[in-house]
């Protein structure tokens, strides 16, 4: 049996937590340490759990975790990734790695040093079968020279979130939301950025743009080969949650969505299809989270780069300036 604590709560922090407890075979949580109440009343009256904490070291001290979670706010992800470390466990950080590429450089450096535990940042988009499928006909050139590819993510607003009186934006929209899309570009494509553009706005809640942020923003992204990326995130939410991504090639194209929605014909010039998927609207985060208790069952290799997390971080930092500054952001170092 394989047992796991997690640190921190949050819409991803509870995806992780049901597949941990009762999707993945042969493991468990053993326990929650959250300052989110909502997040504690969840660990024990839905997940029946006895060690509920607030503080993060009463969870470490139980010594008896395989594997610890880290999800909490990225800024505070290098403290809790160091602790857990010293504990003994293995180490799973829901994303962002870090929110600045010099704190996900220490934390990478941090896990260099313990070889012997397993780690891994959860993407859980390179995980879906379908876009799996996607990203090795693109590799094979079946869609010719990619032209443009169209990402959409759409996520609730949290309602304590859009208060007036919130508490100080840490990861922003950029982070948040379009960090999975910036990802899951670079994956599908093995293309390098070279520019962004920004532009958004706070409509719905006034108080996120006094904070830095956004509840609906657009991106322009230029990758090394030509192709022209559009993504559009937003926290507001009329049919419901989740993501949509559209790969136009000089051959043919090729999309999925996360929504239940009807299937479309996506063909090539010759005229045969490739697929388009239904939205199943399950936990996205069960095959990444099976992967990961596999190789810290059986040594297997992690299918996941930690330099690529640390990427996803310098992307979205050069999108949060594009915003704040209004102007195109070079990548090219």
């Amino acid at each position: 049996m394989i047992r796991a604590g997690i640190i921190g709560w949050g819409e991803n922090g509870k995806k992780i937590a049901e597949a941990l407890h009762f999707k993945i075979k042969n493991t468990e949580v053993i326990g929650v340490a959250t300052d989110d109440p909502i997040g504690r009343d969840f660990a024990m009256r839905k997940m029946g759990l006895k060690h509920v904490f607030s503080n993060h070291t009463q969870l470490l001290e139980l010594h008896q975790i395989d594997i610890i979670c880290i999800c909490s706010e990225g800024d505070i992800h290098f403290a809790h990734v160091d602790d857990a470390l010293k504990s003994g466990s293995n180490i799973f950080i829901d994303h962002p790695l870090a929110c600045n590429v010099e704190d996900c450089t220490k934390i990478v450096k941090l896990l260099d040093s313990y070889p012997s535990y397993k780690t891994t940042v959860a993407f859980p988009r390179r995980f879906i079968s379908e876009l799996n499928q996607m990203q090795k006909l693109i590799s094979e050139g079946r869609l010719g020279e990619i032209l443009r590819i169209e990402c959409q993510t759409f996520e609730k607003m949290q309602i304590q979130d859009a208060l007036p009186n919130r508490k100080m934006v840490r990861k922003g929209i950029f982070m948040d939301l379009m960090l999975q899309d910036i990802d899951m570009v670079k994956w599908l494509t093995g293309q390098d950025y070279q520019t962004v553009y920004v532009v958004g706005n706070a409509l719905k809640y006034p108080s996120l743009q006094r904070q830095g942020d956004v509840d609906s923003a657009i991106a322009i992204a230029k990758l090394k080969k030509g192709c022209m990326v559009n993504f559009i995130s937003s926290r507001l939410v009329h049919q419901g949650e989740g993501f949509k991504v559209k790969v136009v090639g000089t051959l043919g194209e090729v999309n999925y969505s996360s929504f239940k929605e009807n299937a479309g014909l996506v063909s090539n010039q010759d005229g045969k299809p490739y697929y388009m998927s239904k939205g199943k609207g399950q936990n996205e985060y069960i095959p990444l989270i099976q992967n990961y208790v596999d190789a810290v069952k059986n040594g297997s290799k992690i299918k996941y780069d930690l330099k690529d997390a640390t990427e996803a971080t310098r992307i979205a930092v050069a999108m949060t300036k594009s915003f704040l500054l209004g102007r195109e952001v070079s990548l090219i170092e």
